[in-house]
């Protein structure tokens, strides 16, 4: 494989790019190569902070990637303070958060660059992601959370709205009507065909301006699993910049959700759990509240339904039994409250920063 164009002291990268491995062995390689061949004509700067990976993916980055710029941890940091190693470190005029478990597809980084500098209100941009089976990845291109879109989210409202006239996920039919609250925040419903300014993008591919990150700061490592890039994206809007989703732009996304039912559950408890944390710290203390009385509504509607279905016989029975276990993850999260006992072994209050989290 060619070495990309490294950028120096004596002439500013045009893009600098951070990833954050936890044991990536077997992806890091296809992520940087494609990386690489994508930005031939770019000069850049790529950083790699390992989280303390035990299947050598250290060895294997100095051995057959010497132009990375790697800081091996020795411990996992978690997503934001992964990143956070490098992005203090970060010289060219863009900076990209990349995921290890992606494939950039030719074109992809040109093409986001081009869009920043085709607009200059523009703070941060994201491409296109896509599945392993080609599907599109619906957190590429989404709401901030908020009450009402998130009553949709818990009710699958949203997931009820593909089944209107006029709508099917991730594609236009005709001119796409405006969001509504049961569309929920992942916009599942939205097309995703047409550039356009959106709320939040996801963090697999983050791609924003270097003043950006010195006027926003840093990602926050406080902030929970699931919700850290909603959060650095709405500390983006809030600073007075745009984001905007860039379909032209195509990276494939790698990431496998766990087959394991009961990992299911846990992983959609985690997940509310990391939205009260967001909407108290960015919508207070009654926004939170509130979002404890819809998950209690929401689970005593949900638990009921999803476990009479998940007996029923059929080849879809292994998808219903899926759709159980989030129901339990999330009543076990709701009836919980508002003491809010750990979490699965989590003592504190804030769920760990992971990088092997499968909802980016």
């Amino acid at each position: 494989m060619a070495e990309p164009v490294v950028g120096t002291a004596a002439v500013r990268p045009d893009l600098s790019v951070v990833i954050v491995t936890y044991n990536a062995a077997s992806l890091i390689g296809p992520c940087l190569d494609s990386l690489a061949a994508d930005c031939a004509d770019l000069r850049i700067e790529v950083f790699v902070v390992d989280n303390g990976s035990s299947d050598g993916t250290p060895d294997l980055l100095r051995r057959a990637y010497p132009w990375v710029r790697l800081n091996a941890t020795g411990r996992n940091l978690g997503f934001s303070a992964g990143n956070n190693q490098a992005l203090p470190l970060c010289a060219g005029r863009a900076v990209m958060l990349l995921n290890p478990d992606t494939i950039v597809h030719r074109g992809a980084v040109p093409r986001m660059l081009a869009h920043l500098r085709e607009h200059p209100g523009v703070g941060a941009v994201g491409p296109m992601l896509c599945l392993g089976d080609g599907s599109i990845q619906p957190e590429c291109a989404r709401r901030l959370p908020a009450p009402g879109n998130l009553l949709a989210w818990l009710l699958l409202l949203d997931k009820l709205v593909l089944h209107l006239p006029g709508r099917r996920q991730g594609v236009a039919v005709g001119d796409p009507p405006a969001p509504t609250w049961y569309d929920g925040f992942n916009l599942l419903a939205w097309p995703r065909q047409r550039a356009c300014a959106v709320q939040s993008i996801c963090g697999a591919c983050i791609l924003l301006r270097h003043e950006v990150l010195q006027q926003v700061g840093l990602l926050d490592e406080t902030s929970p699993m699931y919700l850290d890039d909603i959060d650095f994206c709405r500390r983006i809007l809030d600073a007075g910049w745009a984001i905007h989703y860039q379909p032209e732009s195509v990276i494939t996304h790698l990431w496998k959700q766990s087959s394991d039912p009961r990992r299911a559950g846990d992983h959609y408890a985690l997940g509310c759990h990391a939205i009260w944390l967001y909407l108290r710290k960015h919508h207070g203390r009654a926004a939170a509240r509130a979002f404890e009385a819809m998950a209690a509504l929401a689970a005593a509607l949900r638990l009921p339904a999803a476990a009479l279905l998940a007996v029923w016989p059929g080849p879809t029975q292994p998808r219903r039994r899926y759709r159980l276990s989030m129901a339990q993850g999330l009543a076990r999260w709701a009836w919980r409250l508002p003491k809010r006992p750990p979490l699965f072994g989590f003592a504190s209050e804030t769920p760990p920063n992971s990088s092997e989290a499968p909802a980016r």
